[in-house]
């Protein structure tokens, strides 16, 4: 085929296929003007978020279960809601009794003290979950609630955003759905005995918050001699045993014993509850036996020295915490 005979059936295809293809070109540039027009449009970028409530923000894998989101987001609403009517005796009444034990002494006066730090007016508020446990066959639900000024009421000229927070724990209990407030988590018995001829230790309990431990332990003098346990001389003379470390009190406290005599004392220790490590015992270091204690304020260190090197027996008791 030569050239003239190529030209010849081109012009003889456009002739016979003009119209379509008029029609094609007409079609192409119609939707290369649409698509440059939508392309030149100003975008509304919606702002991208990974906000979810019931996720824990400790563990993202962590969620609380669909069937009990609805019902706790129920029970803060209902609870802050008494809150800003006053109504404190009825959002007294929803915590659970072991909140209103451990966490308030049955105290509703102690109560409102606490609620005072956190709402001393009307507030707006806001839920996160914030970790989750598990205690014995108890899901436990670690909520932080944070309570703000309505600016839609105040208006936000001259204002800045501040709020104040507490932990409220969900999980189901013998009354369906139960709800702890104040950092108070939970509380167990534990009933743990060490003892030797001169010192029987008792271990009694637990009440655990948020980011603190407290221990109740009944110290019993068996002997005819004082006995001290923990009085700020010796080092590390309470100690809360963990898996790869110890841990001292907060507050410390004397406790020094007559004869036959039997004191309850209260100790607690830093530790979060979702840290992952379990407390295994209390130890006491330091405890001496002591024909003459004279004590420690305004004393001698040379004859409180003396005293010590004199002492009776010297050792250190343990008692297994674990639950």
């Amino acid at each position: 085929m030569n050239v003239t005979e190529l030209r010849l059936k081109i012009r003889h295809f456009f002739r016979k296929y003009r119209k379509v293809i008029i029609i094609g070109l007409i079609i192409w540039a119609i939707i290369f003007l649409v698509n440059q027009i939508i392309m030149n449009m100003p975008k509304n970028y919606e702002p991208e978020t990974s906000y979810d409530a019931h996720t824990s923000i400790m563990s993202t894998s962590s969620k609380t279960p669909k069937s009990m989101r609805q019902p706790i987001e129920n029970v803060i609403k209902e609870y802050v809601d008494y809150l800003n009517e006053g109504n404190f005796q009825s959002a007294f009444n929803m915590l659970s009794d072991d909140c209103k034990r451990y966490g308030f002494n049955y105290d509703i006066n102690e109560y409102m003290k606490h609620v005072f730090t956190k709402m001393p007016t009307p507030k707006q508020y806001a839920i996160q979950n914030y970790s989750n446990i598990k205690y014995g066959k108890k899901d436990m639900y670690i909520y932080e609630v944070r309570y703000f000024d309505d600016f839609l009421a105040t208006g936000l000229t001259n204002s800045k955003y501040e709020y104040t927070s507490e932990d409220i724990t969900f999980y189901y209990g013998d009354n369906g759905l139960e709800m702890n407030v104040g950092n108070y988590i939970y509380h167990t018995d534990i009933k743990n005995i060490s003892e030797n001829d001169y010192l029987k230790i008792d271990v009694i309990d637990k009440v655990v918050n948020y980011s603190i431990e407290t221990y109740e332990v009944k110290f019993t003098n068996r002997s005819d001699y004082i006995v001290v346990v923990a009085d700020g001389v010796e080092e590390d003379e309470v100690q809360l045993l963990l898996p790869n470390e110890t841990r001292q009190p907060s507050e410390f406290t004397d406790i020094i014993l007559g004869p036959d005599e039997s004191i309850t004392a209260k100790f607690t220790f830093p530790k979060f509850v979702d840290d992952g490590d379990m407390a295994l015992s209390l130890v006491f270091s330091a405890v001496r036996v002591m024909e003459k204690y004279s004590g420690t304020e305004d004393v001698d260190e040379a004859v409180i020295q003396e005293e010590i090197n004199n002492a009776i027996s010297k050792f250190s008791m343990e008692v297994a915490i674990t639950e």
